[in-house]
């Protein structure tokens, strides 16, 4: 039995070999392919290999997957040796990897300016697949992770957000940034994407909130099954599933989403502020104002409203489509509280 020392006492870790957790890892590796194929179309191989390889490395070949060391150990065994982090070390490295049999291997990128469809899709993939391995409260705790890296400033005093749009791939990393800042950009943005995505497509009244995200993500891997997908193509794929309350503009298009977040730069800040009043026929009337700075006047969003009553439940969306945005509506069900983004769906802040 092996043993190291720290702190002041002995700590067992036992024998550190991958193969004893040869069939966790194997297992594990098993449930990200089902949650995947749940949501982005049939698994593309016939089968799948996993090792492990020295440092914090990782990569997704065709059909194989290069795996850190500690992904390989137990819990036990990484406490002792002072890793912490397991969730992101574990489940979200693992789903991150495995996602890309279809990002970049299933589906290709054209081009620098589209590598965000390969780390960005991956980012989220890992976090989906936390929600379904861990709960909503972790898959929460990483939004927030990935929000506040992208409100962080690097050694030059950049904020990360502010460094370029996710489009322009790498040719923000320079001498003027740090390589970190722009991986941080690419993947952590790339993937707050295409949750915003997923959230404006989603059907609370539905069984499977998710089937209208699930059939557009499909759709994507069906298309360019095989072949390499411009950020053009993946817009037009979006264009082809979206939502009516998805369509700020009354054109179809998903220009207003795709200049903000794909192709420029921003993050705006909301002051939430509405009243609660019941009807006499058992409705809730609810009434106030959303306001918006920090972005231009012609920022467009669809926000997220959540509302509070017996229980929290995800109401539908809002429009916001100028800096005060009045608000009104009526819920058919008597509620205590009405609030927006609960879940950091929306890459912004919130004050309500």
């Amino acid at each position: 039995m092996g043993e190291m020392s720290g702190h002041g006492r002995t700590a067992a870790i036992g024998q550190l070999t991958p193969a004893a957790l040869a069939k966790t890892i194997g297992n594990e590796t098993s449930n990200t392919l089902r949650v995947f194929q749940s949501y982005f179309g049939p698994y593309p191989y016939k089968q799948i290999a996993v090792t492990n390889i020295i440092g914090s490395y990782g990569q997704g070949w065709p059909g194989l997957l290069y795996l850190g060391w500690f992904t390989f150990l137990d819990s036990t065994q990484r406490n002792a040796l002072g890793i912490r982090n397991h969730v992101q070390l574990t489940d979200f490295f693992r789903g991150h990897e495995s996602s890309h049999q279809w990002w970049e291997h299933r589906v290709g990128w054209k081009s620098y300016h589209d590598q965000w469809l390969s780390e960005g899709f991956a980012e989220f993939s890992g976090k989906l697949y936390i929600q379904f391995r861990q709960n909503p409260k972790e898959f929460l705790t990483q939004l927030r992770r990935d929000k506040d890296l992208l409100k962080t400033r690097d050694s030059h005093s950049h904020q990360v957000d502010s460094l370029g749009p996710i489009w322009m791939g790498r040719r923000i990393a320079s001498s003027e940034t740090d390589f970190s800042s722009y991986q941080n950009l690419i993947y952590s943005k790339g993937g707050y994407v295409l949750q915003m995505l997923r959230v404006q497509m989603t059907d609370p009244r539905d069984p499977d909130p998710d089937h209208l995200f699930k059939a557009m993500m499909q759709d994507y891997c069906k298309t360019f099954d095989n072949k390499p997908a411009s950020t053009e193509d993946f817009k037009a794929i979006v264009e082809k599933h979206m939502t009516r309350n998805m369509d700020l503009d009354g054109n179809r298009k998903m220009d207003w989403f795709f200049n903000q977040y794909v192709y420029g730069t921003g993050m705006p800040q909301y002051s939430f502020h509405v009243s609660v009043e019941p009807t006499s026929d058992g409705k809730t009337q609810v009434k106030g104002m959303l306001t918006r700075i920090g972005v231009p006047d012609s920022w467009k969003d669809v926000v997220p409203v959540t509302h509070m009553g017996d229980k929290t439940v995800r109401l539908g969306t809002l429009g916001a489509l100028q800096a005060n945005q009045p608000v009104e509506f009526i819920v058919p069900a008597k509620i205590d509280r009405v609030t927006i983004n609960d879940s950091e769906d929306l890459l912004a802040d919130v004050r309500q």
